[in-house]
């Protein structure tokens, strides 16, 4: 079952720091360019401790952090606290839709080994980096993204008296609206409590900070003769909402190819003709309409040398599937098929080399993917639709996990809203 509690949060003095300057994106999906636009828009922005600049950044991160706080531009929230978070954004389509959850402290479990289950597998180098970080400041900036069923929206409804307040944060940041709100009121903060306690949890988003949060506490146990599992290292900040909810929006992430040494596009179409029908559109937009009908082993594809665009679909799941080496229940993912068995049996991409990124890019906007390729940025463009909801719940609950970046929840979170201490019961307790 889960377990959660209220902290109080280190949060923004907005007496000193407007919030719209300071806060980030999660810093996995910050490129270099936003970085330095994070860096320029506040001496304080959020970026300078997630994903510095300097040389050691862990340091520079730990130093900014002590002197952000004794200048009281950071400091713990005046009580404990669950923090409900409302994003509401525009669909592709133009509507207006709502999402919204609230953060508490929950206890860690091992993954797959409680009520906690992730959807991603992860790389060694992103936990190695957070781990760092946590280590240098002992504080999390930001939350993991947690994902409940509740068909019913009970979970939601308790959230409706505490969304009538002024909130304690409003801001626009990339076009979507964050507004945030303490929870205090025992008897609420009780519901939503026991209300958890009886969910699993499907962690969308934050997957190496999660294992991390894990490593963190294993460390700070073995170096507290008197640990009780109530130290504030036994808890990581979490985002919790409702996969059922009509503001849950999964939206696909496309790949790229580029740099490998021997590509030929027309023998690689002529390979791929031997297990995908192919059809050609006149436009992306065609492509892309014809891409979301078709559904389930279809890609679209852009190469460098067609005006066109190319939609290919999978002619027969089982003649491939003890190609690629992957578990039964997994085999039908297109991003399994794509990495699995185009990648890596078609074009010779070990998993090593996907892991590494040495010819693959992501992408989550399908224009600029196509234009990476018609610019001669990149060697093929595939486009994908993004997963169904329950198939990713389906595949967690096997204790199964999906190859990296094979999901984009949007909204992301904003760091630095609210954080999270590892260390101090002051902030905490």
């Amino acid at each position: 079952m889960p377990e959660i509690k209220p902290f109080r949060g280190l949060i923004y003095n907005p007496d000193v720091v407007k919030i719209e300057d300071v806060v980030a994106p999660p810093y996995d999906v910050i490129s270099p360019a936003m970085q330095n636009e994070l860096y320029n828009a506040s001496p304080y922005n959020i970026v300078r401790l997630i994903l510095g600049r300097e040389e050691d950044r862990y340091a520079s991160a730990a130093q900014s952090l002590a002197a952000w706080r004794a200048a009281n531009i950071l400091h713990a929230d005046r009580d404990r606290s669950l923090y409900v978070v409302a994003q509401s954004f525009a669909l592709p389509d133009g509507r207006q839709v709502e999402r919204r959850g609230f953060i508490a402290a929950c206890q860690l479990e091992d993954i797959g080994k409680g009520s906690i289950y992730p959807h991603e597998k992860t790389l060694s180098k992103p936990r190695e980096d957070r781990f760092k970080l946590f280590q240098a400041t002992g504080v999390m900036f930001s939350q993991i993204f947690g994902l409940y069923s509740d068909p019913e929206l009970r979970g939601d409804s308790m959230l409706d008296s505490a969304c009538t307040a002024s909130p304690l944060y409003d801001v626009t940041f990339d076009k979507v609206r964050n507004r945030v709100w303490r929870v205090t009121d025992e008897r609420l903060t009780h519901q939503i409590t026991e209300f958890i306690r009886h969910q699993r949890i499907l962690i969308a988003d934050g997957h190496h900070r999660y294992e991390t949060a894990l490593q963190y506490r294993d460390s700070a146990r073995l170096k507290n003769p008197n640990h009780t599992g109530k130290e504030p290292y036994n808890f990581v900040p979490m985002f919790f909402t409702n996969m059922n909810a009509p503001g849950m929006v999964i939206f696909p992430t496309h790949r790229l190819l580029h740099s490998l040494p021997v590509f030929v596009q027309n023998d690689f179409l002529a390979t791929l003709s031997k297990y995908f029908t192919t059809e050609k559109c006149l436009s992306r937009e065609a492509l892309m309409e014809k891409l979301r009908r078709e559904r389930a082993h279809s890609f679209g594809l852009v190469l460098p040398n067609d005006p066109r665009f190319v939609m290919i679909k999978l002619r027969d799941l089982e003649a491939v599937r003890q190609l690629m080496h992957v578990h039964e229940a997994v085999a039908g993912l297109d991003v399994n098929i794509l990495h699995q068995f185009i990648f890596k049996h078609l074009l010779n991409i070990s998993e090593e080399a996907q892991e590494k990124k040495l010819y693959l890019e992501y992408e989550k906007d399908e224009a600029n993917a196509s234009d990476a390729v018609r610019s001669g940025r990149a060697q093929a463009a595939f486009l994908m639709n993004p997963p169904p909801l329950e198939q990713v719940r389906s595949i967690s609950s096997l204790g199964l996990v999906m190859p990296q970046k094979s999901t984009y929840f949007y909204p992301k979170l904003l760091s630095g809203l609210v954080g999270y201490s590892f260390v101090s019961l002051d902030d905490n307790a």
